[in-house]
């Protein structure tokens, strides 16, 4: 009887440990990925004197959804300086999802490219925290509205 009852300690024990963010639970984080294409065009006037006024700009901004295969990438802590856990690959839509997650916090990120003044491109990083609060949720995740200028 003794024996029986170290056991159910023991196995109490285990079942009332706290499990860090990660893999092994029935939640679910998803969401989308843009990119809004911003175009200036100068719009040049010739005035009565035929002098060339080039001070109006018109800014024209398309939005579209990413193509297929765009990086998404999730941090199983709240840490945005964290090497990341799991990565997804949108689909044509730009959507992406991440499964099987726990309760608890996750950082979730994207590059976005950029063209400096002097046409040299680089790319950042883009940041989402989420918390997960309850098991056997979906989290959706506010768009990740990538600009670029051209």
């Amino acid at each position: 009887m003794r024996n029986l009852l170290i056991i159910c300690a023991v196995a109490c024990g285990f079942m009332a440990c706290e499990k860090p963010s990660g893999e092994g639970g029935t939640s679910v984080i998803e969401g989308q990925v843009y990119k809004i294409f911003t175009f200036e065009d100068v719009v040049t006037e010739l005035d009565s004197l035929g002098n060339i006024d080039t001070t109006y700009k018109v800014v024209d901004t398309l939005y579209y959804q990413l193509d297929a295969g765009k990086d998404v990438f999730i941090i199983y802590s709240g840490d945005n300086a964290e090497l990341y856990d799991d990565k997804f690959d949108t689909d044509y839509n730009g959507k992406y999802h991440f499964e099987y997650l726990r309760k608890g916090e996750y950082t979730i990120y994207t590059y976005a490219d950029s063209t400096d003044n002097s046409n040299v491109k680089y790319e950042y990083p883009v940041f989402k925290q989420i918390t997960i609060s309850s098991n056997n949720s979906t989290n959706m995740v506010d768009d990740f509205i990538i600009e670029k200028n051209q």
